[in-house]
C-alpha cells in the first residue's frame, strides 16, 4: 500500500469519518477564506460537527458582528473551553512545548487573539498578562508575540522588563526592527541617553524606515501585511504596529526622537 500510493488515500479516508477532523478541516478552510460569510458558513459547520472545536469558536467570535467588550468575553470563555479540554495534566506535561505539539495550537491562537483584543481596548495589564502565559507555554514563541509583549511593557514604563525580554533572545535586536528600536525606546525610558543615542545608530542599519512611522511624519497603513523582507518598509509598518501603545503612551521619546536629525 505505501509503495502504490494507497496508505495516505486510506489514513485520509480513515480521517473523514472522524467528525472532528472533519471541523477542523473546515476551520482551517474558514481560516484562509476571503469572504467573511463563505468563513462564518464553515464555522457553523464545523461547529454542528464538533461544538468542541476551538478555531471554530475563536474564528465565530472574530467574524460575528458585536461590541469590543463582548467580544473580549466570549473570547475569554473560548480559551476556558479549551484549557478544560486539554485538561491540567496536559498543561504539565506539555509546559513550555506548546505549538511544537499540535493539538495546542488552536488554543494558542485563541489566547494571542484574546491578547489582541485586550491591547485594542486599552486593558494593557491584562494583555500583558495574556502575552507572558503565552511565553511560559511556548519560549520558543512560534507566534511572534514577544513583539507586541515589548511594546506593552514599554508603554507601562517596564523599561527592566523590557530589557529582560530583549536578552532572552539573544542576538535579535542586530536584525529585527521592532527589538533594535525598542531597546532604543528601553535605554531612553532609563534616562540612558548616550546609549539610546548608541542603540538608534544600530537601529537606523537595522531598519531606517521604522522612524518615520515612531516619529508620526508617516501613518501607519490600516491593512499591515504579515509577510515582509527584514530591512525593509514593510518590516517597518510591523515594527511600528507592535510598538505604537509605546509611542501613544511616551510622547516624550517622540519629541526625542524628532530632534535626533
Amino acid at each position: 500500500m505505501t509503495r502504490d500510493g494507497r496508505l495516505p488515500e486510506k489514513a485520509r479516508a480513515w480521517k473523514q469519518d472522524d467528525p472532528k477532523w472533519r471541523a477542523q478541516e473546515l476551520a482551517y478552510e474558514a481560516m484562509e477564506a476571503d469572504d467573511p460569510i463563505e468563513a462564518l458558513r464553515l464555522v457553523d459547520e464545523a461547529q454542528k460537527l464538533d461544538p468542541d472545536c476551538t478555531d471554530a469558536q475563536r474564528l465565530m467570535v472574530a467574524l460575528l458582528p458585536m461590541e469590543l467588550d463582548n467580544r473580549i468575553q466570549l473570547m475569554r470563555e473560548v480559551v476556558a473551553k479549551a484549557e478544560r479540554n486539554l485538561g491540567e495534566t496536559f498543561f504539565e506535561e506539555n509546559l513550555g512545548h506548546f505549538w511544537g505539539v499540535l493539538p495546542t495550537r488552536p488554543y494558542m491562537r485563541a489566547r494571542q487573539d484574546l491578547a489582541e483584543l485586550l491591547t485594542v481596548a486599552d486593558r494593557q495589564e491584562e494583555a500583558i498578562l495574556a502575552y507572558e502565559r503565552m511565553l511560559e507555554l511556548n519560549p520558543n514563541d512560534n507566534q511572534g508575540v514577544r513583539y507586541q509583549l515589548l511594546g506593552l511593557y514599554l508603554a507601562t514604563r517596564r523599561g527592566q522588563a523590557a530589557g529582560d525580554l530583549i536578552s532572552r533572545y539573544p542576538g535579535e535586536e542586530d536584525y529585527t526592527a521592532a527589538f533594535a528600536w525598542g531597546r532604543v525606546m528601553e535605554y531612553w525610558l532609563a534616562g540612558r541617553l548616550a546609549d539610546a543615542q548608541s542603540a538608534l545608530s544600530r537601529a537606523r542599519g537595522v531598519n531606517p524606515f521604522v522612524e518615520r512611522y515612531l516619529t508620526g511624519t508617516r501613518r501607519i497603513p490600516e491593512r499591515v501585511e504579515s509577510v515582509y523582507r527584514p530591512g525593509d518598509d514593510s518590516e517597518a509598518q510591523g515594527a511600528a504596529v507592535e510598538l505604537s501603545p509605546a509611542c501613544r503612551a511616551l510622547p516624550d521619546f517622540t519629541v526625542w526622537l524628532r530632534k535626533q536629525g
